[in-house]
């Protein structure tokens, strides 16, 4: 037998059952001689007719495969588009509640809010190699279990999704309430928690601690209420001008409190500016409150002007949906 042929009977041979193996290599041997033989009467010389055989016989890993009937491909198209939905709901639930509560452990156990960050973000991204990974193996070996076509999940024509009644997008929906949420949670953080301490050890927080007997709790109360008027926003398919006046009303209850105060230097814990003016940051009270005033005025002008501006879009698109949707 040539070598190169014994070769490739050799890894064939090696990837399959041993119970086939006898049968593999009787009939693969007499395939190559074969072809060979046909390209010798067509005057190749010895060596390239049995290159060209095996060449054209493959490589054997997969021609293994055929052999044993055995797939080749990690997630065949009988399991991957479970295999992906599977993926898109788990990646859209258990990391986004992980998160969550990874952020509200550290914080109370007063890690501060780069560790907090940093330690979040590790832990996410372990996460989701541990989700993908632990997945991607099960289907793996459903992949290779001869199952029946009859146990594949089948596909209903019933479970695909509604479209969207407006132009409204879960999305912006989502992270709208988030930075909301992300608002009231650092309002009260702040008082609790700090970079610096008191002489006692207290820590000293970065607002003035009297505003929590009106103004605190009034942008906590205009925070939670827009995180609200978003949510019933999309139930309803997006904005309309009632929509624009509730965010409006929302906005400046956080807005006016923030500007009034920064304004009038009443924002800022001063214990906390002293440590920073201590720090060399001389102007701190002048550049954080007008920092303060630039931003909340920055993001109250452009929800109006971007409300406003979808007002008319997310009508048509409700309009559209409820057409061609008739109850």
């Amino acid at each position: 037998m040539k070598t190169l042929t014994n070769r490739y009977i050799t890894a064939v041979i090696h990837a399959v059952p041993e119970s086939q193996r006898n049968d593999v290599q009787a009939e693969l041997a007499a395939a190559i001689a074969d072809l060979t033989d046909a390209r010798l009467e067509a005057g190749a010389s010895p060596q390239e007719a049995e290159h060209s055989a095996l060449l054209e016989l493959g490589d054997p890993m997969r021609l293994a495969a055929e052999y044993s009937n055995r797939k080749l491909q990690l997630i065949g198209p009988d399991h991957y588009p479970t295999y992906i939905r599977l993926l898109k709901v788990l990646a859209a639930t258990v990391l986004p509640i992980a998160g969550t509560g990874i952020i509200i452990a550290n914080l109370l156990t007063g890690a501060d809010a780069g560790d907090t960050a940093a330690k979040t973000i590790v832990t996410l991204i372990q996460l989701t190699v541990q989700l993908f990974f632990w997945v991607t193996v099960v289907f793996a070996i459903l992949e290779r279990n001869q199952a029946p076509k009859s146990m594949y999940p089948a596909w209903d024509p019933s479970t695909l999704p509604d479209p969207p009644q407006g132009g409204v997008k879960l999305g912006d929906t989502i992270a709208s309430i988030i930075m909301s949420l992300v608002g009231v949670a650092y309002l009260v953080w702040q008082h609790f928690r700090s970079p610096f301490t008191d002489a006692g050890g207290a820590p000293v927080p970065s607002l003035e601690p009297s505003l929590w007997s009106l103004w605190i709790p009034v942008m906590i109360a205009g925070l939670l209420t827009g995180a609200v008027v978003e949510f019933l926003r999309y139930r309803a398919g997006g904005w309309s001008w009632p929509f624009v006046g509730l965010n409006a009303v929302t906005g400046l209850l956080v807005v006016v409190p923030l500007v009034w105060l920064a304004a009038t230097n009443s924002l800022l814990n001063p214990p906390m500016v002293e440590r920073l003016v201590a720090l060399g940051w001389h102007d701190a009270a002048l550049h954080i409150n007008v920092s303060v005033i630039v931003i909340a005025v920055g993001i109250l002008v452009w929800e109006l002007i971007d409300s406003t501006r979808k007002v008319r879009t997310d009508a048509a698109a409700r309009t559209k949906h409820s057409n061609s949707n008739p109850s």
